[in-house]
């Protein structure tokens, strides 16, 4: 909530309320112009922008803390339908109340509902393409606070700040896992390895590289070896590369280390 309000009272969210308030009451969208003076306009605009900050800024503390994991588009159209189904009520109740021409039986709340929820969406996807919305506040909580960013954390749209546990070869493409799904990239996995430094890994198969602090532990299934992630994930570890492991102290040093696997 904290951050919630930081963002409520920035300069930015105030300049946006009163920049918004102007356009409205200058231009009248919605039939305002016609039925109301500009008084009654300005206080009409001003309590609707005002409130609709108010109550986007409540939904988007609520989503952050009970679905902080959300992928981006999620959250988005989540958080638009929410502040769309407050807002509307709001909005019909005191467009009724300051129009002078519309009661609030002239007006249809499905049509309010309708238009708010575009102009909505259309704010929460402005707002994080110019950055605002900052996607990586909420899915910072549960990275390692002491992971560093690399090169192919650039390269990632869905979760770019988030720890990267296993690189995965997949044809001409990377998969790149994290705890909260997995992104494909165009990139070689010996390019993704190279952009991974300065975090430790080791390849434990040809198709495969995890990050040393992902790994949980290590498991034999049907005579094969297997590291076993914190998100659950298992990856097989092939005889040429058991050994490497062995080294680090992540699998138990066998005699004749030729063998299974």
């Amino acid at each position: 909530m904290s951050e919630t309000w930081a963002g409520l009272v920035s300069p930015l969210t105030l300049s946006i309320l009163t920049t918004a308030c102007v356009i409205a009451v200058v231009a009248g969208p919605f039939g305002t112009y016609d039925t109301m003076m500009w008084p009654t306009r300005l206080a009409y605009w001003g309590l609707v922008i005002g409130l609709g900050i108010l109550i986007g800024g409540f939904v988007r503390a609520i989503k952050k803390t009970v679905c902080h994991s959300s992928h981006p588009a999620i959250f988005d159209i989540g958080a638009s339908v929410m502040t769309s189904a407050a807002l509307a009520p709001v909005i019909w109740f005191l467009r009724g109340a300051f129009d002078p021409v519309l009661s609030h039986t002239d007006l249809n709340i499905v049509s309010i509902g309708f238009n708010t929820l575009l102009i909505v969406a259309g704010i929460f996807v402005l707002r994080r393409q110019i950055g605002a919305e900052q996607p990586t506040s909420y899915w910072r909580r549960t990275r390692l606070s002491d992971v560093p960013v690399t090169r192919l954390h650039r390269r990632m749209s869905d979760w770019p700040d988030s720890e990267i546990m296993r690189l995965s070869a997949n044809d001409h493409f990377v998969d790149v896992a994290t705890p909260h799904g997995v992104e494909t990239l165009r990139l070689r996995l010996s390019d993704a390895i190279a952009e991974m430094e300065p975090i430790e890994g080791v390849c434990t198969h040809r198709s495969h590289w995890v990050a040393l602090r992902a790994i949980d532990r290590s498991e034999r299934d049907a005579g094969k070896i297997y590291v076993v992630l914190r998100n659950g994930d298992r990856v097989p570890v092939s005889r040429k590369y058991r050994v490497r492991l062995e080294g680090v102290g992540l699998l138990e040093r066998q005699d004749g280390a030729g063998q299974g696997g």
